[in-house]
């Protein structure tokens, strides 16, 4: 549900930042990349702070406080007045996005240690469907954006009273060690950081920040078409997602990063470059979403299979941290590349196309991991080895 929520308000705030940013008070230098880099600061930072509390205290706490800032800063959204007000709120926002982004991606990753890929698919699948129904729930109020943002708010309520009834303090026992920095970096999480960087940089500015205006102010179209092509992006994610985790599951997580980083890669020269048509946008803004829907948490759960058990909510976080640094370069970026002259061809080579395939290349050099990483725990070993005790008795 948390999940469902930020890609919700990702989208509806996306969509409709062409609308509330004119609409309010304050200087010009607060423009649309600023105020969503402000969101972005507020996920880098918090990132490492969620993956951090992840191994060293409770899960539920962490997630309790998260979307609870969440959740006031999103329905406070709806309520602005200027942009100043704009860019503290959605930095405030981003910080509940940034503790539960790796507390909940680490939790399910944890829990499902052998079947990383699908658990962690049903968090990008909810994504997906908040990305998918945000569009539809916003355009139609345009040029009024509060009710959209309030409805977000009444959700976020429902989600905490869930978490709270039904996510345990502790869910497992294990000693607490200090975490140490030879723990979370290898060669395998080095190259995935360096993958999310740029693909942080290519979804900032190639949808998140730039994409509808492209559609409306680019291409020329209405804002009912430019909404169910960008919802196109959130329902390959719900459609694929789990999907991917699956197979990922069966054949390797790296080889799905991997895949899935080659369908932004295509979906991106597709939505910006090879295409100008309703269908062929549309078909290929579902193959970026497809790949982005999962992505991130595949690359997040191949993180935590490349690391030792005890340090997986602070790689997340890591990973989560290096993702959103490069958010905060996308926007700003492709607005300096548009510039006055409205260059959409040109931003987009440099500022999407070239980030995403750098995303993709850096994969192939990470190291298959075919070992589960529980299995540095003791009493996993001993249970194993009364199961085959039992089992020779038995025969």
């Amino acid at each position: 549900m948390p999940a469902f929520l930020e890609g919700f308000d990702a989208e509806i705030y996306s969509f409709g930042a062409d609308y509330i940013v004119p609409s309010i008070t304050g200087p010009a230098y607060l423009s649309i990349g600023t105020i969503l880099t402000g969101y972005a600061i507020g996920i880098a930072i918090f990132s490492l702070v969620g993956g951090y509390f992840f191994d060293r205290y409770s899960v539920k706490n962490t997630i309790l406080l998260s979307v609870l800032i969440f959740s006031a800063f999103t329905v406070l959204t709806g309520f602005v007045t200027n942009t100043p007000e704009l860019f503290a709120f959605r930095l405030l926002v981003g910080v509940g996005v940034g503790m539960f982004q790796p507390a909940g991606v680490a939790l399910l990753g944890d829990i499902f240690f052998e079947t990383r890929g699908k658990a962690v698919s049903v968090w990008a699948t909810f994504f997906g469907a908040g990305l998918f129904g945000g569009p539809y729930m916003i355009s139609p109020f345009l040029p009024a954006f509060r009710i959209p943002f309030e409805l977000s708010g009444i959700v976020s309520a429902i989600v905490l009273l869930l978490v709270l009834f039904i996510i345990p303090v502790t869910y497992k026992k294990e000693k607490r060690e200090k975490i140490k920095l030879e723990n979370i970096f290898n060669r395998n999480t080095v190259l995935l950081a360096i993958s999310v960087f740029f693909f942080g940089i290519t979804l900032f500015a190639g949808y998140l920040s730039y994409y509808v205006k492209y559609l409306e102010q680019g291409l020329g179209f209405p804002t009912g078409s430019a909404a169910v092509i960008a919802s196109m992006a959130g329902l390959g994610g719900f459609l694929l997602a789990f999907f991917y985790g699956y197979i990922a599951d069966r054949i390797g997580r790296k080889y799905m990063v991997i895949i899935t980083s080659f369908l932004i890669f295509i979906g991106s020269l597709g939505m910006f470059i090879l295409f100008k048509s309703f269908i062929g946008l549309a078909v290929f803004t579902f193959i970026f979403g497809s790949g982005w829907g999962v992505y991130v948490d595949l690359l997040v759960a191949f993180g935590q299979d490349s690391v030792l058990d005890r340090v997986v909510g602070s790689v997340s976080g890591f990973l989560f941290f290096i993702f959103n640094i490069g958010t905060l370069i996308g926007g700003p970026l492709y607005a300096y590349l548009l510039g006055s002259k409205n260059n959409y061809t040109f931003a987009s080579y440099i500022a999407v196309v070239i980030p995403a395939f750098i995303a993709l290349i850096s994969l192939i050099f990470t190291k298959k991991i075919t070992k589960s990483n529980i299995k540095e725990h003791p009493e996993f070993e001993e249970a194993k080895i009364r199961e085959k005790s039992a089992e020779k008795e038995g025969s």
